[in-house]
C-alpha cells in the first residue's frame, strides 16, 4: 500500500493494536497504511522508551506530544501513488465507457501517456490503488460471505422504523433501531431511539455492551456522523466520544467503506426483520411507549427470534451466543463509560472560548485558534490539537475567571478596584436607578462592558441628578442591554419633557408685570356687561 500521512491520534490507534498483540499486517489493513509504516511507528515508540504497558488511556495525554513530536521527523514525502489520486474518476470512466471498454492496464498507460507520468508512477502503483479502490468493470464485483472467529465483530447500524408520539416533545417523531449483531452467532442487540446524535450514538453502544456482557475486539461500522465525522477508507475521521468509547472498552473500530453495505451484510439484512417486528407491535400494542417497545424487542430476541434456528448458520443465534460466543468476548470494565459531550468553538479577541452558553478564558496564544471542548456532568476539558490545555470543574456559572489568561493591564482592568469606583460614581451621578444600571452591564464579561460604562459616565455629563436618575429609571425597564447611544436619546427626551411640562404650567412674570394686572371684575359694567 501506498504511504499516506499518519496524525497523532492515527499514530495512537497503531500503538494500541500493537498493545493488543496485532501483527503489524493486521495494523496496516485496519488503518489504511504500509506495513513499513506500522513497524516504523513501532520501532519509533521503543526508541523513546515506550513500552506496551504504557499505553494505556490514562497516560495518553502524557504520551501523546512525544510521539507527535517524533512522528514529525518520520514523515516521508508523498509517494507516487499522490500521482494517480486525481483521476480515478477518469480511469473508471476508461474502463466502463459503453462503447470502447478498456482493460485496467490499458487505461493506465493512457493515463500515464496523457499526463506525461511514465516513469513516475510504475504499473505496481496502479495494481495498488486499484485494488483500495476498487478499480473494476461494473458488474463483475462479486461478493461473498466471510464468517467470523466468535467474539470477533459486531456490525452496527441504524435503521428508520416509523413515527411515535413523544410525550416529552408533544409531537410525533421519527423512531430508528440502534441494531448491533454478532458477526458469528447473529445474536443481536436492538434499541428504538428517537435521536441519532453523537451522545444518544455512544450510549446505545454503552448499553450493547452490557446486553451482551462484554465486547467484541471490532466494531463494524457504517459511515454515519454520529459515528465517523469524515468517511474515508485511508484517513476516516471519528468523533471523539466514539473514539474514547472502543479505548475504554479496548475495542477497535473498522468503518465500512462509502457506499459499500456488503461490508456489515449481517447486520443490513436485520434491519429489515427488525422493521417488520416494529410494525407487528405497533399493531398489537398501538399505544406502547418507547420504553415498552424496546422490553418487547428484548424479549423477542431472546425467546423468539433467537430460539429459532438461524438460516446461514443452523443453529439457534442465542444458544450459540450464550455457549461459543460470550466466554470469549473482552470482560466490562468495573465502571460502565461516561458518554462526553464533545463541541468545537474559536477563541474570541477578548479571550473567552464559548461554547452552549459558558465562557472559559485562554490565554492569548489560543486568540483565534479552534478548540476541541469535552463536557462531562462536572468537568469541561479543553483540548488544542489533541493536546490538553485545560480542565474546567463545572459549578453551574456561565463564567469561569482565570487572571492568568489575561495580559496585566486587563487583570487591572477587570480588577475588582475598578468596577468599585465607577458603581460608587453612577450613584452620585444618578441615584439608585444609574448604579443598577452599571451594575447590570457590569455583568457582561469581557472588555466591552468597561467601555460601555465609561461612555455612559461621559454622557451624562451636563445632565442634572434628577435627570440621570429619571432616564436611568426608563432604562431599568428595557429587556436589552443599554448602548450609550440609546442612553443619550433617553436623557435628551427626559429635557424635552421637562420643557413642555413648564411651559403647560405657564411661565414666571416679574414683579413689574404683575403691577398692570386687573382682575376680572374690572372689565364688567355695573350691570354685569363687559365695557365695549
Amino acid at each position: 500500500m501506498a504511504f499516506k500521512k499518519v496524525q497523532t491520534v492515527e499514530i495512537w490507534s497503531i500503538l494500541r493494536r500493537w498493545t493488543d498483540g496485532q501483527r503489524p499486517s493486521a495494523i496496516a489493513l485496519a488503518c489504511g497504511c504500509d506495513r513499513k509504516t506500522v513497524r516504523a511507528y513501532i520501532e519509533m515508540a521503543r526508541n523513546l522508551g515506550i513500552t506496551r504497558e504504557e499505553i494505556t488511556p490514562e497516560r495518553k495525554e502524557e504520551l501523546l506530544p512525544r510521539l507527535q513530536e517524533a512522528s514529525a521527523r518520520l514523515h516521508a514525502k508523498a509517494t507516487s501513488r499522490l500521482l494517480l489520486e486525481p483521476h480515478v474518476e477518469e480511469i473508471l470512466a476508461l474502463i466502463n465507457d459503453p462503447e470502447n471498454p478498456l482493460k485496467p492496464k490499458t487505461a493506465y498507460e493512457v493515463i500515464a501517456q496523457r499526463y506525461e507520468l511514465q516513469g513516475k508512477v510504475s504499473y505496481s502503483t496502479f495494481k495498488r490503488l486499484a485494488r483500495s479502490r476498487q478499480l473494476v468493470p461494473e458488474g463483475k464485483r462479486d461478493t461473498c460471505r466471510i464468517e467470523m472467529p466468535p467474539g470477533s465483530q459486531i456490525q452496527l447500524d441504524y435503521g428508520k422504523m416509523g413515527l411515535l408520539w413523544d410525550p416529552l416533545e408533544k409531537r410525533r417523531r421519527n423512531v430508528y433501531a440502534f441494531i448491533g449483531t454478532l458477526a458469528f452467532s447473529r445474536h443481536k442487540f436492538v434499541q428504538f431511539v428517537f435521536s441519532q446524535d453523537q451522545q444518544s450514538f455512544a450510549q446505545s453502544h454503552v448499553e450493547m455492551f452490557s446486553w451482551f456482557g462484554g465486547v467484541s475486539r471490532i466494531l463494524t461500522i457504517d459511515n454515519l456522523k454520529a459515528g465517523v465525522l469524515k468517511p474515508d477508507i485511508y484517513d476516516p475521521v471519528f468523533n471523539r466520544a466514539y473514539d474514547d468509547l472502543a479505548e475504554y472498552y479496548r475495542t477497535f473500530i473498522d468503518p465500512c467503506r462509502v457506499a459499500s453495505p456488503q461490508d456489515k451484510g449481517k447486520v443490513e439484512r436485520d434491519v429489515q426483520t427488525v422493521r417488520e417486528f416494529y410494525r407487528k407491535m405497533r399493531a398489537l400494542h398501538p399505544s406502547a411507549t418507547l420504553a415498552e417497545l424496546n422490553h418487547l424487542v428484548r424479549h423477542w430476541l431472546i425467546h423468539e427470534y433467537g430460539a429459532r434456528p438461524h438460516g446461514t448458520t443452523g443453529e439457534p443465534s442465542y444458544a450459540l451466543f450464550t455457549q461459543c460466543e460470550r466466554p470469549v468476548l473482552i470482560p466490562l470494565p468495573a465502571e460502565p463509560f461516561t458518554v462526553a459531550r464533545w463541541r468545537q468553538a474559536t477563541v474570541h479577541p477578548d479571550h473567552y472560548l464559548q461554547v452552549d452558553g459558558l465562557h472559559f478564558p485562554l490565554s492569548a496564544e489560543y486568540v483565534g485558534k479552534t478548540m476541541q471542548v469535552m463536557f462531562t456532568p462536572t468537568q469541561a476539558k479543553i483540548f488544542y490539537q489533541d493536546q490538553l490545555i485545560k480542565t474546567e470543574t463545572l459549578t453551574g456559572k456561565k463564567f469561569y475567571t482565570d487572571w492568568s489568561a489575561f495580559p496585566a493591564n486587563v487583570e487591572f482592568a477587570l480588577s475588582e478596584e475598578t468596577p468599585r469606583r465607577l458603581i460608587q460614581k453612577a450613584h452620585a451621578l444618578g441615584g439608585k436607578p444609574f448604579q443598577d444600571l452599571v451594575i447590570g452591564l457590569l455583568s457582561v464579561p469581557g472588555f466591552s462592558y468597561l467601555r460601555r460604562v465609561m461612555g455612559l459616565m461621559d454622557t451624562v455629563k451636563g445632565y442634572r441628578f434628577q435627570q440621570v436618575e429619571a432616564a436611568a429609571t426608563i432604562a431599568l425597564t428595557l429587556d436589552k442591554p443599554v448602548t450609550t447611544h440609546l442612553f443619550r436619546h433617553m436623557l435628551q427626551n427626559v429635557c424635552t419633557q421637562e420643557m413642555e411640562a413648564d411651559l403647560q404650567q405657564g411661565l414666571p412674570l416679574s414683579a413689574q408685570t404683575e403691577s398692570f394686572m386687573r382682575p376680572a371684575a374690572y372689565f364688567l359694567r355695573e350691570g354685569g356687561e363687559a365695557h365695549g
